[in-house]
């Protein structure tokens, strides 16, 4: 049946052999995004010019569609357009419509960035979308007043004399910290992990400012930024420095103790739970389909507003008929 959407070890519209960011290897799949945990090595891949050049050679689909924004494709008697998901560069929302009825899948997507940045979000029968931070405590400031929070962060740690630590996700996160951070006059120094993926950014487009690689040499006053697991790296070649949680997570005590950082940020780039319910009243969806993250709780959020809702991924074979 065409009308019907899938979960199997990811999302599927069977009826026109199109999977959605799968968690294994397929014959055709959408990639919403470069990061690992959405790319395969898929026989052939649908997604953005920019997040073709962000994965990795090693990761990278065997064959691929490249498609921009807002350019409509056309798939059997199906179309397909792929709108920005504002979520890191070259991500992408799918927008599937045939015979008078339209799915929406998001993948990881942000509604607002720094610099009121807004996404845009298509009209659709039915929504999938993912719920990282779908329980209502996930309620984050406003971005650019944090930015500003950070930023007077990094500028008091460097008046004394310590080296400031931005912990943040390797590919994506980084770089847009890089980014906004660059406009306070802020130079940097990435942990080895990091810099692989500001190399790539630079092919995919996006120039970044200055920065070196953290080696153990001299940095002087730059700002040093690395992921999580790179705390070693920071321990072994910097000496007085402290350490800021720059994540969504920040809004979690427990889990934000975890990573036992001097401070931390709920600078995200994913929703939040309140801009997840925005998505959902944006999208005017009828049907509402959660994946990932806080599934069946932000489902029976919806439920409780009288929204139809359920988490797709509860059932592993479930066909839901749209």
């Amino acid at each position: 049946m065409k009308g019907e959407v899938v979960w199997d070890r990811g999302v599927a519209l069977p009826g026109f052999r199109l999977w959605l960011d799968p968690l294994v290897v397929r014959s055709f799949a959408f990639i919403s995004h470069a990061r690992t945990d959405h790319a395969r090595r898929h026989k052939e891949a649908l997604l953005t010019p920019q997040t073709l050049a962000l994965i990795p050679a090693e990761r990278r689909p065997r064959g691929w569609r490249m498609l921009g924004y807002d350019e409509p494709m056309r798939r059997g008697d199906a179309t397909v357009t792929l709108h920005s998901a504002g979520h890191m560069l070259g991500s992408a929302q799918l927008h599937f419509q045939s015979n008078g009825w339209s799915v929406l899948y998001t993948g990881d997507i942000k509604l607002r960035q720094p610099g009121r940045v807004e996404t845009v979000v298509p009209r659709a029968d039915v929504l999938i979308v993912e719920t990282t931070y779908g329980r209502p405590h996930f309620r984050f400031g406003d971005p650019d007043q944090t930015l500003e929070l950070i930023a007077r962060w990094c500028r008091l740690a460097l008046d004394s004399n310590v080296t400031p630590v931005l912990l943040c996700h390797a590919l994506g996160k980084t770089e847009e910290v890089m980014l906004q951070l660059a406009k306070y006059g802020f130079r940097f120094a990435l942990e080895k992990r990091c810099v692989p993926c500001a190399e790539q950014y630079a092919i995919a487009g996006r120039s970044l400012p200055d920065w070196i690689e953290l080696d153990g040499g001299s940095i002087g006053d730059r700002v040093v930024i690395a992921p999580p697991a790179g705390k070693d790296e920071i321990r072994r070649c910097l000496g007085r420095y402290r350490t800021a949680l720059i994540s969504g997570w920040a809004k979690d005590a427990e889990f934000s103790r975890m990573f036992g950082a001097d401070a931390s940020f709920d600078l995200s780039d994913h929703c939040d739970f309140d801009e997840l319910m925005e998505v959902v009243e944006r999208s005017g969806a009828e049907q509402v389909y959660t994946v990932h993250g806080y599934t069946e709780d932000f489902a029976r959020s919806l439920r409780r507003k009288g929204v139809k809702a359920w988490a797709l991924e509860a059932n592993e074979q479930l066909a839901l008929a749209l």
